[in-house]
């Protein structure tokens, strides 16, 4: 078998963790990689571990997004389908993922089961607590209100589309992600649900956070896939944004004007990264040693990431 090859690419999520710590993005894209081999150093495996780790956000996240595909293809196959039956699907999913965490499977293989942060770095006990309770509580109640939303007042507003009209996408773990081509470099870009309509190709993506400017950059570059992956105009792609805990729709721009700027804003990122890359050589992809990435100023940027343990600021476990 050909040895896997870290290539060079571009994603809105690879791009913020840039923005955010380029400690954080040399972890993400390069002190990771190898690390599933058991020849690979500590560090390596451990980075590659911690790359896994999901915490209550992901975790709902990725639940109420599983729960709601489900329910779309049930009603698109007329087959039953409640808000009740997605809870249960969302639940299921949160149970198991604590169970493989509280099993330590993880350990063996952090690619197959989950490991949760909070409990990972002690936020919260696994068997008894207030903080326990309180996350148990939250986790559920935020899955709850963002499934009731979204049949309530999300899934009325979607059309029940055929199979002939869904766009398949190709997500993390089933091959090689949604992406395109721009200016020699891949760019990833993985929308929620995508179909056909009245000759447009129409975007929606789920959101179970609080509304962000950010957001509708990110549906930018689903507008850019659509174009490439689909040769279509930008007046025929319609894009949204489903804020699920707030239960609200938002329809976002895009135009050849919005189009190009982000073309313009995607070369200029992958420059900035070339930077940090021996020769700024993106087809040998070697980055700079670990110290040339420096870590963020700002700490309240790092209660939430995975890479704690090796970034060695043990203090920022204690920030609310």
């Amino acid at each position: 078998m050909s040895e896997l090859k870290n290539t060079f690419s571009w994603s809105f999520s690879q791009e913020q963790d840039f923005i955010d710590c380029k400690r954080k993005h040399f972890f993400n894209r390069y002190g990771m990689w190898g690390g599933w081999d058991s020849g690979a150093s500590q560090e390596k495996r451990t980075a590659y571990r911690l790359k896994q780790m999901k915490n209550k956000w992901s975790l709902i996240g990725d639940a109420v997004e599983t729960a709601v595909l489900e329910i779309l293809e049930r009603r698109r196959v007329g087959s039953p389908y409640s808000a009740e039956m997605a809870m249960q699907t969302a639940m299921s999913l949160l149970r198991k993922a604590w169970k493989e965490h509280t099993s330590d499977k993880w350990r063996v293989n952090p690619k197959k089961y989950t490991c949760i942060s909070e409990l990972y770095y002690g936020k919260i006990s696994p068997d008894s607590g207030s903080e326990r309770d309180e996350w148990v509580s939250l986790v559920r109640g935020r899955t709850e209100i963002c499934i009731q939303n979204f049949f309530a007042q999300i899934l009325p507003h979607i059309p029940n589309v055929t199979y002939e009209q869904i766009i398949p996408i190709a997500r993390a773990g089933q091959g090689d992600p949604e992406h395109f081509h721009l200016g020699g470099i891949k760019i990833y870009a993985i929308p929620d649900w995508v179909y056909k309509k009245e000759g447009k190709i129409v975007v929606h993506d789920w959101k179970t956070g609080i509304r962000r400017d950010k957001h509708k950059e990110q549906l930018a570059v689903y507008g850019l896939w659509s174009q490439r992956k689909h040769s279509v105009t930008p007046d025929e792609i319609e894009l949204f944004v489903e804020y699920l805990e707030s239960g609200e729709q938002t329809p976002v721009d895009y135009s050849v004007e919005i189009a190009s700027a982000l073309c313009d804003r995607i070369l200029s990122s992958v420059k900035e990264m070339k930077q940090f890359l021996v020769n700024r050589d993106t087809e040998k992809n070697v980055p700079l040693p670990k110290e040339s990435f420096p870590e963020t100023e700002d700490l309240s940027r790092c209660k939430n990431c995975n890479y704690i343990e090796l970034c060695g600021r043990e203090f920022v476990t204690k920030i609310d």
